[in-house]
């Protein structure tokens, strides 16, 4: 399995490619709207872009993920509760994509948007545990995500503190973490 950051300086926010050497195929998490550096990467490591997943509706970027798609010809793959006309494959709580040996499990995290989803990475070399989530806007540097954003705060916040957390606070100690924005922009 094969791991690279892309993070975008002037705000902070980090997109994530995963991949398998073994099929020659990868996945874009959360891309920004500059689609080029993901093609770039795809190209370095000689995958296949299969799917194109966007953890929940941005208010922080534009998503690049349907750019991205169009000219790659990824999967778009989008939570099940996200309020788009455009056609994707809709995940919800608990579904599974797979690269060859690389597991991508959908984890619902509510709160921040009602949508939003993280990722479980497996690298099945490695053994069947989790290797590292990545939180998209839900779990930061230090902290959690806004719940009154998308919703009333009094609707958001019960929600994240009992659904999303648990559900993180459950894994298994020695997964890492991988947040969508980075400490500080410039």
């Amino acid at each position: 399995m094969w791991f690279e950051t892309i993070i975008r300086e002037e705000t902070g926010c980090a997109a994530y490619m995963l991949g398998c050497d073994g099929v020659g195929e990868c996945a874009v998490f959360d891309p920004l709207w500059d689609i080029q550096p993901y093609l770039d990467v795809a190209r370095k490591h000689g995958a296949r872009i299969r799917y194109i997943i966007d953890s929940h509706s941005h208010a922080d970027h534009v998503s690049g993920a349907r750019r991205l798609a169009a000219v790659s010809g990824g999967e778009l793959v989008l939570p099940a509760l996200a309020d788009v006309a455009y056609p994707a494959t809709r995940v919800q709580h608990g579904d599974q994509l797979r690269l060859g040996g690389v597991g991508l499990e959908i984890m619902h995290v509510p709160g921040h948007r009602p949508e939003q989803i993280n990722l479980l990475v497996y690298d099945y070399t490695r053994g069947d545990e989790p290797w590292c989530i990545l939180t998209a806007d839900f779990v930061l540097v230090g902290d959690v995500a806004r719940p009154d954003l998308a919703q009333a705060g009094e609707q958001g916040a019960p929600t994240l503190f009992d659904v999303a957390i648990p559900r993180f606070l459950n894994l298994p100690d020695h997964v890492e973490v991988y947040p969508g924005h980075l400490a500080g922009s410039t």
